[in-house]
């Protein structure tokens, strides 16, 4: 179950910063000054998504120790915003973020490792 717990939050975080970056600019504030709010349907998705995956945080960070599910977590979602970012935005990759993503695989690795 807490392996289920932990790959919901992933989907739901990466899911979530992904349909927020697509929704673009649609946020807009609205106030008696008549400034209008407004949220496109992809962006409220995305802030719904993002808001799962805060709650599903709470779970994981009372069942698992920090010391390991804070990086593990992090590093997985990190990659795979790059990945999204790569693919569907189109956006540039860089000899330093291809070193930096070898290294976060790498400490996942190590601290899945040596949580056994």
């Amino acid at each position: 179950m807490k392996i289920i717990l932990t790959v919901v939050y992933i989907i739901l975080t990466t899911l979530g910063i992904f349909l927020m970056k697509l929704g673009g600019n649609s946020l807009s504030l609205s106030f008696t000054n008549g400034v209008n709010f407004k949220i496109g349907f992809v962006t409220l998705l995305g802030f719904l998504s993002y808001l799962g995956s805060f709650l599903l945080w709470q779970k994981l960070i009372v069942t698992f120790d920090l010391s390991y599910i804070v990086p593990i977590t992090t590093g997985i979602c990190q990659l795979l915003i790059l990945i999204i970012g790569i693919c569907f935005f189109k956006e540039q990759v860089n000899i330093v973020s291809i070193v930096g993503a070898i290294l976060i695989i790498i400490g996942v690795v190590l601290l899945a490792l040596g949580k056994r």
